[in-house]
């Protein structure tokens, strides 16, 4: 089942999406793939593979500190690549790809998406690229999403709706990801001028980490993309992995329980 697909039937059920965000193959292969089977267990709808770079901009620091900890042990966008592989042989929540620009044009835009297919990934998240030049990726059979922000124009809000994408990936606030109390009146009225502008889904991501969050903005947001918190308990656990898959499953599966609510 593709990204659309998947979303429209949560929306069917008046269920939101629980998107989960984990960095490619850290804190080890197998582990990180036992990780991805727990986020699925415990519920979890898509997933968003992350590929470490030397220079996140978009990310805090916990998700940095994985990025550095991948770019230290030779992790990138091929190795990235191959995992996801293995991912889907495991997986069956539609794949999104995270990765900054640099390593994709590096690479080749022609190989990078021919290599995402062969790999199973079924959308792609470019943090660092303008919406209006990700018509570079039009024309392959892979959805592009568009990142808008609380500051956006609605030129920007505009140009994001005629992309007509699977979702639109709302920022929750002016700064980077990371596990934060969020000002939810503000965020309302932001997902409420994005709404004004598309029908595509919305999903809300940085800083959500707790049920109530997923309550506050039932009706507003279609889904949550949640991943500092779970790169958190990933770095707590990861010394005791044999706890670390039960502990991403049950707190996976508290947040569901909450967007079903």
């Amino acid at each position: 089942m593709g990204i659309r697909d998947n979303l429209q039937g949560l929306k069917a059920r008046n269920e939101m999406a629980l998107i989960a965000f984990i960095m490619a193959a850290l804190p080890d292969e197998n582990l990180c793939l036992e990780c991805i089977k727990a986020l699925e267990q415990g519920g979890c709808d898509l997933l968003e593979l992350g590929v470490p770079f030397t220079d996140p901009l978009a990310d805090g620091e916990t998700i940095e500190r994985l990025h550095h900890r991948g770019i230290a042990r030779g992790l990138n966008l091929s190795r990235g690549l191959e995992f996801a592989h293995k991912v889907s042989e495991v997986c069956h929540m539609p794949l999104i790809m995270f990765s900054y620009y640099n390593p994709i044009y590096k690479m080749g835009l022609d190989t990078f998406m021919q290599e995402c297919k062969s790999a199973g990934i079924d959308g792609l998240i470019v943090p660092d690229l303008p919406l209006d030049e990700m018509q570079v990726f039009a024309g392959f059979d892979l959805e592009s999403i568009p990142m808008v922000a609380p500051s956006s124009s609605d030129e920007r809000l505009q140009m994001a709706a005629a992309m007509d994408p699977a979702f639109i990936y709302c920022v929750s606030v002016r700064g980077v990801t990371g596990v934060r109390s969020l000002p939810e009146h503000e965020i309302q009225a932001y997902l409420q001028r994005v709404k004004s502008f598309t029908t595509a889904p919305l999903e809300l991501g940085f800083g959500i980490s707790r049920p109530e969050q997923l309550q506050a903005f039932q009706g507003y947001a279609d889904g949550v993309v949640v991943g500092s918190f779970f790169a958190q308990l990933i770095e707590e656990y990861e010394a005791r992995p044999a706890l670390l898959p039960g502990k991403l499953e049950q707190a996976a599966a508290g947040l569901k329980a909450a967007a079903k609510a």
